[in-house]
């Protein structure tokens, strides 16, 4: 008997040596589901974060906010016009095509090209031209000086392309194929439901430790809580529900995370709408909302009232400026007043159906009120509410904006009349502010360049075509064998690190 036992246990010991080790997957609960894994053709934070660990840039930026290599080993910048980027070498995209300058080229001239309509073609607005050296170098001349080149190409809409995938899928690019050089690689996408990623082997930084990714939209904060708690999921990596930090933070079954945002949150107005192209009425909706009333309420304190159009955390904003807006309500009835509006008007906000979206609309609503402003709340999904707003939505929106570490991403996606019909969601045109963006990006002397974006805040908080609301801090919490993951402010959190405790 002890004879059979001892090679019972000796056999299963030896099968079990010769068993696959377990798959490590990792799985995440955002906000959203996606709305394209084509990078050129998405604006929204969502796909970015599933974009980012599929695809790679020429340049990234770590935890921090700063520039370091990525595609390209090294750069230089001989000129005022002129970018050189060396390449990696040996690099291959997930379909097995060999990394080179050609598709730089094919990149930037896609996002470019007006047929693409891509939203993220203002961040290259200064490109002039595109030029292979040869298989490992790349030179891009701008039309003029170009100081946010470098952060530009760190967006998840400079993501670098593989030209022949492109072609092959055709329509069905960036929703049944997205093909890049990234630690992990698209394998299905069931909308409304989920987006699975496989590790890359041949990721040029050596393979990922986690063999796969699992992305899952769930907008309602309590399912997402509830999931994290029951084991469905890993990691919410930030949108993390404000009402709950508190508590998570206090069980060592969890670990959090929390880092000031890059992002402004605000409720933009389509200025084209009547009476919202008014500037007193645009001042007077402003002074009527208390901001620190939202933060109290609906950001339970992670969270302040926005100093103008820029989160304190990105370069260029301006330290000087004092809160957009105090509370004023009898100023707010004053100008309304002034603008012919004295018994109010009627509007709606739109908004998705995220908790802190919905309940910062419904107590702007009800400050609204207060000074005589009827504005009803239509509810919209995620995706809808971004392309019609960008087409031009009927009245107010509750929106966000993270853009780069840098001024001009900050402001000029959003504000430059340039973009109307994209991300200039308010279809404001001011020409002065116009001049001074492009003065800006122009600039190369950094403190000249403050001046020039301190002056442009403070020309967007007077002509004020959105009602400022919070800058945010991004909260996150994973189980407690989530090991490596790094909430970034940028809110597009790399993956490539993360393991799973045994």
């Amino acid at each position: 008997m002890n004879k059979f036992r001892t090679a019972a246990v000796a056999l299963v010991l030896a099968l079990a040596f010769c068993l696959p080790a377990m798959a490590a997957e990792l799985r995440l609960a955002q906000v959203a589901d996606v709305s394209s894994l084509d990078p050129h053709k998405v604006s929204d934070i969502y796909s970015a974060n599933v974009i980012r660990q599929i695809y790679s840039n020429l340049v990234q930026v770590n935890e921090n906010m700063e520039i370091v290599p990525d595609l390209a080993e090294k750069w230089e910048n001989p000129d005022d016009l002129t970018w050189i980027f060396h390449l990696r070498k040996g690099v291959k995209f997930h379909n097995g095509e060999p990394f080179t300058a050609a598709d730089v080229k094919y990149t930037v001239e896609r996002i470019k090209d007006p047929k693409t309509a891509s939203p993220g073609a203002t961040h290259l607005k200064e490109v002039a031209s595109v030029e292979t050296v040869d298989d490992h170098t790349v030179k891009i001349v701008t039309k003029r000086p170009f100081a946010p080149m470098l952060m530009s190409l760190t967006r998840y809409e400079t993501s670098i392309l593989c030209e022949k995938a492109v072609t092959a899928a055709g329509a069905d690019y960036g929703s049944k194929a997205a093909v890049g050089t990234g630690p992990f690689m698209f394998q299905s996408w069931s909308r409304g439901d989920k987006v699975v990623l496989v590790k890359n082997p041949d990721y040029f930084r050596g393979p990922a430790v986690i063999d796969t990714v699992i992305y899952r939209g769930i907008p309602e904060d309590a399912t997402r809580l509830v999931e994290l708690e029951s084991g469905g999921i890993d990691l919410i990596p930030g949108n993390f529900p404000y009402q709950e930090f508190a508590n998570i933070e206090k069980n060592d079954k969890y670990l959090t995370y929390k880092v000031p945002a890059m992002s402004t949150l605000y409720m933009g107005l389509n200025t084209e709408v009547k009476p919202l192209g008014d500037k007193l009425v645009r001042q007077a909706m402003n002074y009527a909302v208390d901001k620190q009333a939202i933060v109290d309420a609906v950001y339970f304190g992670f969270a302040a009232p926005s100093r103008g159009p820029l989160s304190p955390v990105i370069w260029g904003f301006d330290p000087a400026r004092k809160d957009a807006y105090p509370y004023n309500p009898d100023k707010a009835r004053e100008l309304l007043k002034q603008a012919g509006y004295a018994d109010g008007f009627d509007m709606t906000i739109f908004s998705d159906n995220r908790t802190e979206r919905r309940s910062a609309a419904e107590l702007i609503q009800a400050y609204l009120a207060e000074v005589g402003i009827r504005a009803q709340i239509e509810l919209m999904e995620w995706s809808a509410l971004l392309s019609t707003s960008a087409k031009g939505i009927g009245g107010a929106f509750m929106l966000g904006w993270t853009g780069t570490g840098d001024a001009d991403g900050g402001l000029t996606p959003v504000y430059h009349s340039a973009n109307i019909g994209s991300s200039n969601r308010f279809r404001r045109k001011n020409e002065a502010l116009d001049a001074l963006l492009e003065k800006g990006t122009a600039t190369l002397d950094q403190e000249a360049r403050k001046k020039v974006y301190a002056e442009a805040q403070e020309l967007i908080v007077e002509d004020c075509p959105l009602v400022f609301m919070i800058s945010q801090e991004l909260l996150g919490a994973s189980t407690s064998k989530v090991k490596g993951f790094k909430l970034y402010p940028n809110m597009i959190s790399p993956l490539y690190s993360v393991t799973l405790a045994e």
